[in-house]
């Protein structure tokens, strides 16, 4: 089960980013999004997320930490090479206050237990959250949703 930190450097303010990520159930900064279904509220609730796939990603949330800004989540329905994904997302301000650094730490296990299927499954990872960071700066500039 490897894990990994990817840290990414936004250009918004911590808050700003903050609020993006802590309302779970608004993904409209995600453009690849095109509907989320949602079930619950809080911690245990989940998020369906329908994009260009046939299978929607769902992610159930399993930590909330307001004045931490943190939140965990798990995803089932991944695209990426993974058969298990568990991530904890932090928001924390730079020296510079226009600035907020976003670090995910992802628990998971590829699929395959080649090297090969390691290195597809920490990519892919660290390519998406590479998106993730684009869209949560690209959303905050557009004043909190896109």
């Amino acid at each position: 089960m490897p894990r990994i930190a990817i840290n990414k450097s936004v250009d918004a303010p911590a808050a700003t980013v903050w609020t993006l990520l802590a309302d779970f159930a608004d993904v409209s900064w995600i453009p690849v999004a095109v509907r989320v279904d949602v079930e619950g509220v809080g911690v245990g609730m989940s998020r369906s997320i329908h994009g260009g796939g046939v299978v929607p990603v769902v992610e159930t949330l399993t930590h909330l930490d307001e004045r931490g800004m943190q939140l965990g989540y798990s995803i089932a329905g991944n695209p990426l090479p993974v058969s298990r994904f568990e991530a904890l997302v932090e928001v924390r301000p730079e020296v510079d206050a226009s600035k907020a650094t976003v670090t995910w730490n992802v628990d998971y296990d590829p699929i395959g237990s080649t090297e090969n299927d390691a290195a597809a499954a920490r990519e892919s990872i660290e390519a998406v959250y590479d998106m993730m960071a684009g869209w949560l700066a690209d959303a905050a500039a557009a004043g909190g949703r896109t």
